[in-house]
């Protein structure tokens, strides 16, 4: 991220303080070569051979992976997604990240783990 406000655009929600949005900015890093290569689509997951439980969530205001690309991604592996409200796509940085945390949480009790 070139700029605090490509970082916002990308990753926060737009009411993050700017001073916790800063913060989190100066802690960002180039991503890796191998996201790149997946961007380009020569490894995609086949959906067929994954055995474990799997638990889809998006973020409403996710400017990186939409909502639609969220719900596309677990049809593929005949689930139904939950997309948080009024999220971007650092749902752990949100204000309301708790919601996230104790969705996780109750889906790992549901399946003993």
């Amino acid at each position: 991220m070139e700029t605090p406000e490509a970082a916002r655009w990308a990753l926060f929600s737009k009411d993050m303080p700017e001073e916790q949005l800063l913060k989190y900015y100066a802690k960002l890093n180039d991503e890796s070569f191998r996201m790149f290569m997946d961007l380009l689509g020569l490894n995609l997951a086949n959906p067929k051979r994954i055995k474990t439980p799997l638990l889809i969530l998006g973020a409403e205001n996710d400017n990186a992976i939409s909502p639609d690309q969220v719900h596309a991604t677990a049809r593929g592996y005949g689930l139904q997604a939950q997309i948080f409200p009024n999220m971007a796509h650092d749902m752990m940085l949100e204000s309301n990240w708790r919601s996230v945390a104790e969705r996780i949480l109750s889906w790992l009790r549901e399946r003993g783990l």
